[in-house]
């Protein structure tokens, strides 16, 4: 596996949960990906996605400085965070019903980055 192909995979994933790590307050000015609009509703960051959020980019910045190839002991770990069981990434997921369509759209982000982050870690 290449390292380069691994950390931004990770930094992709990251990137997919950033809209649920965002918090904001009516009358804020907030970016929806074509322009800025106010904030009409309080938000809070889902504490799981600002976890995997802060987790995934550092784990991209640790891989990506270091010099040298990951270790057995490091690969096993990440298997473990990423694939692993309950806590995993691959246990992440967002209610519908309390995020709506942004929960909608980020599920389905990840389930299609999982699997290409499962890939690129078995090749």
């Amino acid at each position: 596996m290449q390292k380069i192909t691994l950390v931004n995979h990770l930094r992709a994933i990251a990137r997919d949960l950033e809209p649920l790590t965002q918090a904001a307050a009516p009358g804020d000015m907030a970016w929806d990906g074509k322009e800025y609009r106010k904030v009409t509703s309080e938000a809070h960051p889902d504490p799981y996605a600002l976890a995997w959020w802060s987790k995934l980019n550092t784990l991209a910045d640790m891989i990506d400085y270091q010099d040298s190839e990951l270790s057995p002991k490091q690969l096993s770990y990440l298997q473990r965070a990423l694939f692993g069981g309950m806590g995993s990434l691959n246990d992440l997921w967002f209610d519908e019903r309390q995020f709506g369509q942004t929960a909608r759209e980020i599920n389905n982000k990840l389930s299609y980055s999982r699997e290409a982050l499962f890939s690129a870690f078995k090749a």
